[in-house]
């Protein structure tokens, strides 16, 4: 019953205004009764006193008993109550009733008899009367005079419009607290609907994503927490859309750019098998497995480079340092490279830098992919040129060549995973197509950013990559 969540809202309302309301109704009919109580006591004790002002003066001697019925008549009428005037022995001397009257009756009530033994100054009670099935309210002063107590005046009042009054009042809210209810219902519901529709339809778009439907999006109707919530499951649904996408494009590439090296070493390992061959050709054969071989592994080493980057990058793995002595052994290693191919390498490097935060492992992965790449497109007797400098807030590492250039059309696409500008020379000369995919990750994670354009005199590429310098936090 309780297993929605617009069910609980709306119970919760409920029990809200019921408890508030019964909470209210109890407070006012409390203070409505005893303020009551207080005015009507006070309407009876200035009766009481008033009554016996006028007979103080007659219980001295011989009380005449018509005169003071004639009293307590007189204010009992004003004050619609019931007076009786008693003397020291609390006997009746006196009663605003004439018909069926106690005059002459002694009246053996404690609160009289407490009043003329000197013990209250007054008295108040309520009690249920027998007599007439209600609840009256009774008032008892003295008759003093000179210092003595000489009688009483008892005086009742019958409770029952004061009662029928807080009776009347108790409907009145009982109705008001059902009209609250059914409002606090309605209301509730129209809210729990504004906030549990949206929950609804992102709590069905999640089911459908996890069936595998990822092209789920929530409308956007409010700019509350329920909003965010919705944008930002439309964002996440879109990154994980994306992220699939290239998850399977990856998977795609991956396979057909293993199957070609596999496809040439399963030709050329059953042509060695199937076909009888000079020793000669048995080498060249050997020597085509060893290249493929090396392609195949080239491949398998890069994509764990790819896969390994998010654990790489991590604080816990970066430090503070100068990149310079990282850089120049890296280019050294490079350099008998370019010896082979009879290129030029240039290089110009300042004795020490300002410090990054940075990987020093991915820093020279960086290098080496950019400078590995040059002097695989730079033909013989080329040039390329690596310097490493600052300029403003960042280290800038610009690495130029003057080999077949790169054509504008295709710089927007060069850093992203397998694309390669020309398939075939790029297998032919051992590329993967990952090389500079690779780079752009390190260098985003470095907080850098990489740029290609023209080579000096429009000749050949240059890569430019930045990265910012360490900024000690403030003190």
């Amino acid at each position: 019953m309780f297993s929605s969540i617009r069910t609980k809202l709306i119970a919760s309302y409920l029990i809200l205004i019921v408890a508030v309301m019964l909470a209210a109704s109890f407070f006012l009919l409390t203070m409505l009764r005893n303020y009551y109580h207080e005015y009507h006591a006070d309407t009876m004790v200035g009766a009481a006193s008033l009554v016996r002002d006028l007979v103080v003066s007659k219980l001295r001697e011989t009380p005449d008993v018509v005169d003071i019925s004639n009293q307590a008549e007189f204010v009992a009428k004003r004050h619609n109550v019931r007076i009786l005037v008693t003397d020291d022995r609390q006997r009746v001397v006196g009663d605003s009733v004439r018909v069926d009257g106690l005059v002459g009756v002694t009246l053996n009530r404690r609160e009289i008899s407490d009043i003329l033994s000197g013990n209250e100054i007054k008295s108040r009670s309520i009690q249920y009367s027998e007599t007439s099935k209600q609840w009256v309210m009774q008032v008892t002063v003295p008759v003093v005079d000179q210092g003595k107590i000489i009688g009483t005046v008892f005086v009742s009042s019958s409770l029952s419009e004061i009662y029928n009054l807080q009776n009347n009042i108790k409907n009145y809210l009982i109705i008001l607290t059902l009209l609250s209810i059914a409002l606090a219902g309605l209301l509730g519901r129209y809210l729990a609907q504004r906030i549990t529709d949206p929950i609804q339809l992102l709590t069905q778009a999640a089911e459908k994503m996890a069936r595998g439907d990822l092209s789920q999006r929530v409308a956007v109707r409010t700019s509350d927490e329920i909003g965010r919530l919705t944008r930002q499951f439309n964002e996440m649904a879109k990154k994980l859309a994306e992220s699939t996408r290239q998850l399977k494009d990856f998977v795609a590439n991956a396979s057909h750019e293993m199957r070609t090296p596999l496809t040439s070493l399963n030709i050329l390992v059953k042509s060695l098998r199937e076909y009888p061959l000079e020793a000669e050709e048995r080498e060249e054969f050997l020597a085509d497995i060893d290249k493929e071989l090396e392609r195949l592994i080239r491949l398998v080493e890069n994509l764990l480079d790819l896969t390994r980057l998010d654990r790489l990058a991590k604080e816990d793995t970066m430090s503070v340092v100068d990149i310079v002595p990282t850089v120049a052994n890296t280019l050294s290693m490079l350099q008998r490279r370019a010896e082979e191919k009879s290129i030029t390498l240039e290089i110009r490097l300042p004795e020490r830098a300002s410090p990054v935060f940075a990987a020093l492992h991915q820093i020279k992965q960086v290098v080496f992919n950019l400078v590995d790449n040059a002097l695989k497109y730079t033909p013989a007797h080329g040039r390329v040129e690596v310097v490493l400098s600052e300029e403003g807030d960042c280290l800038k590492l610009s690495v130029s060549d003057n080999g077949v250039g790169i054509p504008e059309e295709h710089r927007e696409k060069i850093f992203e995973r397998f694309y390669r500008v020309d398939k075939a020379r790029s297998r032919e000369l051992g590329g993967t197509g990952l090389g500079l995919a690779i780079v752009a990750e390190i260098v985003k994670r470095h907080g850098g950013t990489i740029a290609v354009e023209d080579g000096p005199g429009g000749i050949g590429t240059t890569f430019i990559v930045t990265i910012p310098r360490y900024k000690l936090p403030p003190e």
